[in-house]
């Protein structure tokens, strides 16, 4: 996989789990807010919810009792609530919490009397029937409301004339302890007259829309609002009794309560998930690009290596060679690095060794040229010494070796300007068909004549077939010279040369081979053979050791579209292959 597809791939990544976090966070954030709603609800009008849940959650034991949701009844508890479940000839069949003062059995018509209100009853009822399981659940659940006792003692004890309001002593020890007040309100909700009434915190007046939502909704106002409409004088009588303490602001606005904390918390989960993925997006996926920058800085500065852990080790890589986890996405970058590294360290290598061989290479040329100069210079100090008369024998014997000196340092210097022509490619000698057996034989021929070489040390086997080939015939000869003399004058006396033809697969296409037996050369002098002037001389041997033979033969061979193969070992002699194919010319 592409690292762009890495990459891709990644982040897509991170954001589907980013967004499945943000989406399990408001979950359950979600269902927090669910569940105090519906606590709120329980507490506002358990009667209405705490009663459905009763029966939706309720389970029919083998026994024929029903086990209820242990929360909800400890709700009805804390309510001081109870309940009974009847069935069908108004029998309790199961109670909880159930006063003595309440009835074990309805009979017909009894039971709508106290729900409907036309027959005296010491509790509040609520009745809900539902279906569960093929049965029909009748649940009466009844729960004594403080506000409406205490309301009805005082409107029966009490009375109102005249603007004065009379209650007995007990009565307003009963309001104080509860810490509930009475109001009378005449036909418009105005506030006739009160008694414990808070002087801060309540209306002087009260709307048909007030009175409902304040009975309808304790909780939202903090207090239990009951009333007593008194048709004779046309008055309402209001009993107010503050309910059990709740937290700050629940009584005022649950709702609010419950969002606030709610979208608060939400915002601070997204805000902390948001900073750890910037955290693990920046250790993921920046921490390595800045180990990718500080490694091409020290490449910048000359250092190749990468840059190392505490161990030593590199950063990137485990101790197996394989790429750390966070690492792997940039593997190609890093892979690159690694190769540009290599590569530069191995070019400074090279520039080293360049340099190296160049202050050879000078100092060689410096010698070789020093040389026969100090000859020349050393003879013309001689015939110019005037207190030596010279015979003209040796005039001419001194004359003819500064010639032969100056002749050298002549060759010397077309060599090496011929191995810049050849390197920059300004030398493209003219080739013309030739026949190759013909000709190499003519110049093994002539090598064979040569004293430096020897008798019988040259063997030449032409190609059973004739073969034509296009070549620069004076490059060709200087080839041959060249190679020649390498195999003869740099190995043993006794050591023996085989020059052979072959014919190519196509017409043009041939090969010749050198073959000695001679000490032949570790890989390093084959790897530098065609440097130039790798072996150094001096004025005792002839041009063709003077370090630049085989930097020339090399180029001209590759001027005339062919090239060279050497293969040598220690004590096992060299063979040098020259080709001309059509490969060698598809190559150039």
């Amino acid at each position: 996989m592409s690292i762009r597809r890495r990459l891709m791939t990644r982040f897509i990544g991170l954001l589907a789990g980013a967004v499945i976090l943000i989406l399990v966070l408001g979950g359950s954030i979600a269902y927090w807010v669910i569940q105090q709603l519906n606590e709120a609800s329980l507490v506002d009008d358990f009667a209405s919810v705490g009663l459905e849940q009763l029966i939706s959650t309720a389970e029919i034991l083998p026994d024929g009792t029903v086990q209820y949701d242990p929360a909800l009844l400890k709700r009805v508890e804390e309510n001081n609530g109870w309940l009974q479940v009847l069935d069908e000839q108004g029998r309790v069949v199961d109670a909880f919490h159930t006063p003595s003062d309440v009835p074990n059995h309805y009979k017909p018509g009894q039971l709508l009397s106290y729900w409907e209100g036309k027959k005296p009853f010491p509790y509040q009822l609520y009745l809900l029937i539902r279906e569960r399981k093929g049965i029909n659940f009748t649940l009466l659940y009844g729960e004594s409301n403080q506000a409406v006792t205490i309301l009805d003692q005082i409107y029966t004890d009490g009375s109102y004339a005249n603007g004065k309001l009379v209650l007995p002593s007990e009565q307003q020890d009963i309001l104080r302890s509860a810490d509930a007040y009475l109001e009378i309100l005449d036909e418009q909700g105005h506030i006739l007259t009160s008694f414990n009434k808070p002087a801060l915190g309540t209306p002087d007046s009260y709307s048909i829309q007030d009175l409902i939502l304040r009975t309808r909704y304790p909780t939202r106002y903090g207090i239990t609002t009951v009333t007593i409409y008194d048709e004779q004088d046309q008055l309402t009588w209001m009993l107010s009794v503050p309910l059990a303490s709740s937290p700050a602001g629940m009584n005022e606005n649950p709702f609010g309560f419950i969002f606030g904390p709610a979208l608060a918390a939400l915002l601070v989960s997204i805000i902390i998930l948001l900073v750890l993925l910037a955290f693990w997006y920046a250790n993921r996926f920046g921490y390595p690009m800045l180990h990718m920058l500080q490694w091409l800085q020290r490449l910048e500065r000359g250092h190749y290596e990468e840059p190392a852990g505490t161990r030593g080790k590199p950063r990137s890589q485990k101790r197996n060679g394989k790429w750390r986890q966070k690492y792997r996405v940039y593997a190609e970058v890093l892979h690159s690095i690694q190769s540009l590294s290599s590569t530069l360290k191995r070019d400074e290598e090279l520039r080293r060794q360049t340099d190296s061989l160049r202050e050879e290479w000078i100092a060689g040329i410096t010698h070789d040229l020093k040389t026969p100069l100090s000859s020349i210079q050393g003879y013309a100090h001689m015939l110019e010494a005037e207190k030596y008369n010279w015979t003209s024998e040796e005039i001419r014997e001194f004359a003819g070796i500064m010639l032969d000196k100056s002749m050298y340092m002549d060759r010397l210097v077309n060599d090496l300007s011929m191995t810049y022509r050849l390197r920059s490619g300004g030398y493209q000698p003219p080739i013309e068909q030739t026949d190759v057996n013909a000709l190499l034989q003519d110049l093994v021929h002539r090598a064979e004549r040569n004293p430096a070489y020897g008798e019988g040390r040259i063997t030449f086997q032409p190609a059973t077939v004739a073969v034509q080939g296009y070549v620069h015939i004076p490059s060709f000869e200087r080839i041959v010279d060249n190679l020649t003399a390498n195999a003869l004058l740099h190995n043993p006396p006794q050591t023996k040369l085989t020059v052979r033809v072959e014919p190519g697969e196509q017409a043009g296409d041939f090969l010749i081979q050198f073959a000695d037996d001679g000490r032949g050369m570790d890989q390093e002098t084959v790897w530098r053979l065609f440097e130039r002037y790798y072996r150094g001389t001096d004025t005792a041997t002839s041009d063709v050791g003077s370090g630049l033979g085989m930097a020339v033969t090399k180029g001209l061979i590759e001027a005339m579209k062919g090239r060279i193969e050497v293969q040598s070992h220690p004590d096992q002699g060299t063979t040098i292959r020259l080709i001309w194919d059509r490969h060698s010319n598809e190559a150039k």
